[in-house]
């Protein structure tokens, strides 16, 4: 019976610590750089750095687990001179696009993210992954529709128990070859599959966010 007990007091603060969090949602902003991988660019994944900007929204499962969403603008641009590489008809190619996506994804916090819960563990740093799918709309060529899948890690710091900072970085692979526009849309004429012959590009982000709606509201007793 004793060695049962701390047992059970265990998985108690297992599935307390998974099952509670204050708030139930977190929104804020993001800036950062954006920047393409693809037949102008096959080295870097920051090379040629362009603007990024989210709105980000987060749905709290608890102090481990998130759902997000978010909305970008980002700016993409490549040029095939920037490399040795040469092309089979020997053109240079270069261009410059903006693409708007939505995206989501799921985030796992290594660490039970959160402030004053030490009970349950919580500490105010935690690295996290990231993995989700985007739909985005790009300017190159009069304009194109992108689907992409990302993977990404990050950490995050808790300024204020409602306040939060993170950093994070993510490769999105794209389903196509063409965001780098027409001209680059297969130049080697290997034919595009979702493994191969396809564009990628690279976001790294700076957030700031805050938490609100309360998941239970507190009960203040007058004992007076």
């Amino acid at each position: 019976m004793k060695k049962i007990i701390p047992v059970i007091v265990i998985m108690i603060s297992s599935i307390a610590a998974l099952s509670a969090q204050d708030y139930r949602f977190d929104g804020g902003i993001a800036g950062g750089i954006s920047s393409y991988m693809g037949d102008a660019n096959q080295v870097s994944p920051w090379h040629r750095p362009g603007v990024a900007v989210n709105g980000v929204f987060r749905f709290l499962l608890n102090y481990r687990w998130a759902v997000k969403t978010d909305i970008s603008a980002m700016q993409f641009s490549g040029d095939t001179r920037d490399f040795d590489n040469r092309f089979p008809n020997g053109n240079d190619y270069s261009f410059e696009s903006w693409q708007y996506r939505l995206g989501g994804q799921i985030e796992f916090n290594f660490f039970n993210y959160g402030m004053g819960h030490s009970y349950l563990g919580t500490r105010r740093i935690s690295p996290y992954l990231l993995a989700g799918v985007g739909a985005g709309y790009s300017t190159v060529d009069g304009g194109y529709f992108t689907v992409d899948g990302s993977l990404g890690v990050g950490v995050k710091y808790k300024l204020a128990p409602r306040w939060n900072i993170s950093l994070e970085f993510a490769m999105h692979k794209t389903l196509g070859d063409s965001l780098d526009g027409k001209a680059l849309d297969d130049p080697y004429n290997i034919k595009s599959s979702v493994l191969k012959n396809t564009d990628w590009f690279s976001t790294t982000l700076f957030s700031i966010t805050y938490e609100f709606g309360r998941k239970k509201e507190i009960c203040n007793n007058d004992n007076r």
